[in-house]
């Protein structure tokens, strides 16, 4: 009779090798959401809720899901699957777009609203108005206070001046110096126009294109030899939720 002695290396291995074997297998994931939403696992598109195929057999890891749809908040959420996890079911459930906070952001700062809504773009376009208006007021402003100092200097040297050719001189120093002047505050006064031109413009662009709710395509097959990509640390809001079914 041969007897074998296992060292408790040789129990670890063992213990690993089964492991791996046990969780080798695909596991099952159930994914549901609000119908017209697109979806996509670790940026492979899987299509729109309702998916052709609920169903996906997946190895064990972690998946970055982003879900999409016109008036709602994008969403994004990793999953993981372990091995031997039981039945988990969760659905998803998108924050929709709020109107008034898409109008009012553009108080703080023009665009907010549109970069709230996806408008980026436009966003980028107000941003740079009202920044550009106001730098342009503040130049303005802070030039016309210097020479307005400059301008009531010359004042006084010609109101004291008791010669003839000099009080001429101060007098159209003067002058020269307030026109400046006045080209200063309407350079301060058009930055100030431009940038409530804008914050005005940008509240009225994301009330009238605020986006609503609407459903796209159907779903695409999923090719799952793609699906084993780094899994991100980000973790979403927990506004959505995804549902899990595993077996092994």
């Amino acid at each position: 009779m041969i007897t074998r002695k296992w060292s408790w290396r040789g129990l670890a291995c063992l213990a690993l090798i089964s492991s791996w074997a046990y969780g080798a297998g695909a596991a099952t994931l159930e994914l549901t959401g609000p119908a017209g939403a697109t979806v996509s696992l670790n940026d492979r598109p899987l299509g729109q809720f309702p998916l052709a195929e609920s169903s996906l057999e997946l190895p064990p890891g972690h998946y970055t899901i982003r879900c999409q749809l016109r008036g709602y908040v994008p969403y994004e959420q990793i999953v993981r699957a372990d091995v031997g996890q039981q039945w988990q079911r969760l659905s998803v459930r998108m924050v929709p777009l709020s109107k008034r906070t898409a109008w009012t952001s553009n108080i703080l700062l023009a665009g907010l609203g549109q970069h709230y809504v996806g408008h980026n773009f436009r966003g980028y376009v107000y941003n740079v108005a009202e920044v550009g208006g106001l730098l342009t007021a503040i130049t303005g402003e802070l030039k016309r206070s210097d020479l307005e100092k400059d301008y009531l200097k010359i004042v006084d040297l010609y109101e004291s001046s008791l010669d003839a050719e000099e009080i001429f001189q101060y007098s159209e120093a003067a002058d020269a110096k307030y026109d400046e002047m006045k080209e200063a505050e309407e350079q301060r006064d058009l930055g100030l126009m431009v940038a409530g031109g804008a914050i005005l413009i940008s509240i009225a662009d994301v009330l009238l294109t605020f986006p609503n709710a609407t459903a796209g395509g159907g779903p695409v097959p999923l090719a799952t030899s793609s699906l084993e990509t780094p899994w991100s640390e980000n973790a979403a809001d927990h506004s959505l939720h995804a549902g899990l079914r595993l077996t092994f």
